[in-house]
């Protein structure tokens, strides 16, 4: 892919997850919301690479939109997701969707204990967790929606 379409994804991409960061779930944290889901979209249509970058840029850019609500935390998260769409996007290439959007899910969800620090650990198990994995949940299957339309597959 020329190195200019790449920019322009990523942008793109990076943007909708802004705009998905708009649709939240109930949450203590403050930022769990359908964000992510350009991100796993990217790592299952695009590959390991983009999607490590989207999620990342794409966490980012919605924490700066909505004031970083878990302040420096959200570098962290940043590396988080970005692990998230890596292993997305690297299991969708040997593995296929169905595994893929397995991994999205349980990695992102693997990613509560990082609000630890602000809200505490039971907060965090009991009450980030569980909405983290419905979330999760709902943007990896929103994503892998969109690549079976666009992939007509």
């Amino acid at each position: 892919m020329h190195r200019a379409k790449k920019i322009s994804l990523t942008a793109l991409l990076s943007a909708l997850c802004v705009v998905g960061s708009f649709i939240t779930f109930p949450s203590p944290a403050g930022t769990i919301a359908l964000d992510s889901s350009p991100g796993f979209f990217a790592a299952y249509y695009f590959g390991a690479s983009l999607g490590a970058v989207v999620c990342a840029i794409g966490h980012l850019a919605t924490a700066v939109v909505h004031g970083f609500p878990l302040g420096l935390l959200h570098l962290a998260i940043a590396l988080g997701m970005a692990l998230t769409g890596f292993s997305t996007g690297l299991v969708k290439h040997r593995f296929g969707l169905i595994p893929a959007i397995i991994t999205a899910i349980a990695v992102n969800t693997a990613l509560f204990p990082l609000a630890i620090p602000v809200l505490g650990w039971h907060v965090s198990l009991y009450v980030v967790m569980p909405i983290l994995l419905i979330a999760s949940s709902i943007n990896a299957i929103l994503a892998a929606s969109v690549y079976k339309v666009l992939t007509k597959g």
